[in-house]
């Protein structure tokens, strides 16, 4: 007898999730634990499975839709089963939405109330060539234009008097406020020459624009958990901040001996982040209490100590944790990291790997911020933000020196660390970054 085969709840926070490809295809032998398609969570892009023998019947939900957790996706059964029934059920119950892109024309100040632009139904997307196109925008209105008949001619009049035809046509091309020529015709009347004297002069071209559109862009599942997570996080937790200026001249030299007397190359090479991520872990360790997560009747502090490291991709964010991070060396951290951002950004990290932590860390300092407020990755009670490495004049025993400084900003959930806690694990931090040759044998 032939089944549905439903949505498959692929990641804890998972809801629903976009088809993006069917690896088996109607007619196809399938059996349990067999990959029939590939599906988009709130997270990444993971493998579904089907749980029944027999032969893939009907495909009931495309490449591209979003299907909620539980609803029909696929019906199995034996070849040749009359299934028509079933399909027309199982249709029924399936909100689907396609994802995609719609491109609408929004309506500047100068535009008409009446006049809208719809996109055309033959394709969602404006040419090129159309958002390039330059639009002349004069500065008089249709209430102020008038028209007379003189001979075969007709004539309208400007802000400054009548305007020809033929002028007020090359005023728009040549973006010239009309407002602004003086007509030298009959009765003050403004012709072709008064435009081409006027731009000669300088004038024109004010009136011109560029033509921008609007894009209407389909919420991910990744952009609504983000959404959804981030909004909870600074709506129900009590957010505080400490920033620290730290001297980070033996940090990098530290970074750049480690790479040079080793000759490391490439993906082995070490970074400031991967220093500062065990600096953190090391830290957490002197200072548990930051290590902890808000229970509403009780604390709970964490006797493992999983770093997570914020990882931009593409459509949003996602944070992979270094699993037991103050027991690994700068190396493996490092190497860890790369991976683990790598299967990041191709959608490939299983739910396990991003879950689950106890402390984070976000980095933009390759970007040259330097300094920046997080927000708190529930249920963590903390965050730590980096900011850039900045070469500046530091006053060192009395003299001022070329100096290397760091911004950090721990962000705190006051429910569980007080400013005093929070205070002591970025001195305990400063001690590892400021002197950290123990970051390489802690």
């Amino acid at each position: 007898m032939a089944k549905i085969a439903e949505m498959t709840q692929l990641s804890p926070t998972m809801a629903e999730g976009k088809i993006v490809r069917w690896i088996k295809q109607k007619g196809d032998p399938v059996s349990p634990g067999e990959i029939i398609a590939e599906v988009e969570t709130d997270k990444a892009v993971m493998e579904m499975e089907a749980f029944e023998t027999g032969t893939l019947l009907e495909i009931l939900a495309p490449e591209g839709t979003l299907i909620p957790v539980g609803a029909p996706v696929a019906i199995i059964g034996k070849q040749g089963e009359d299934i028509s029934t079933l399909v027309e059920t199982a249709k029924k119950s399936i909100p689907t939405k396609k994802e995609n892109t719609i491109q609408t024309t929004s309506q500047s100040s100068t535009t008409s109330q009446n006049d809208t632009t719809q996109p055309s139904s033959s394709s969602s997307k404006f040419t090129t060539e159309e958002q390039n196109k330059i639009y002349q925008s004069p500065t008089f209105s249709e209430e102020q234009t008038t028209s007379y008949k003189h001979g075969s001619q007709t004539t309208q009049t400007g802000r400054s008097g009548p305007i020809s035809p033929l002028a007020k046509k090359l005023a728009l091309q040549k973006g010239v406020d009309i407002g602004e020529v003086t007509g030298s015709g009959p009765g003050g009347r403004i012709i072709k020459r008064d435009i081409l004297s006027y731009q000669e002069s300088g004038g024109g071209k004010k009136g011109s624009f560029v033509k921008r559109h609007d894009r209407r862009l389909e919420l991910t599942g990744m952009r609504k958990t983000i959404a959804s997570r981030l909004s909870h996080s600074t709506s129900t937790i009590p957010h505080f901040y400490l920033t620290l200026e730290l001297d980070a001249n033996s940090l990098d030299s530290l970074r750049n001996s480690y790479n040079q007397d080793l000759k490391l190359e490439g993906p082995l090479k070490i970074s400031l982040n991967d220093l500062i991520i065990k600096a953190c872990s090391l830290s957490l360790k002197d200072v548990p209490e930051v290590n902890s997560s808000w229970r509403e009747d009780h604390i709970l502090e964490h006797g493992r100590i999983d770093i997570g490291v914020a990882v931009s991709i593409e459509g949003g964010l996602i944070t992979p944790y270094i699993r037991n991070t103050d027991q690994k060396s700068v190396s493996e951290i490092s190497l860890e990291i790369k991976e683990l951002a790598s299967r990041a950004r191709e959608r490939k990290l299983k739910p396990g790997e991003y879950t689950d932590g106890t402390f984070t860390v976000s980095n933009l300092g390759m970007f040259g911020i330097s300094s920046f407020t997080a927000v708190i990755n529930e249920p963590e009670a903390a965050i730590l933000a980096v900011g850039a490495l900045v070469k500046k004049p530091v006053l060192k025993e009395g003299n001022i020196v070329a100096g290397k400084t760091l911004s950090v900003t721990l962000s705190c959930d006051h429910r569980v660390v007080d400013g005093a806690t929070g205070a002591r694990f970025l001195s305990s931090f400063r001690e590892y970054t400021e002197r950290p040759l123990r970051l390489l044998t802690g």
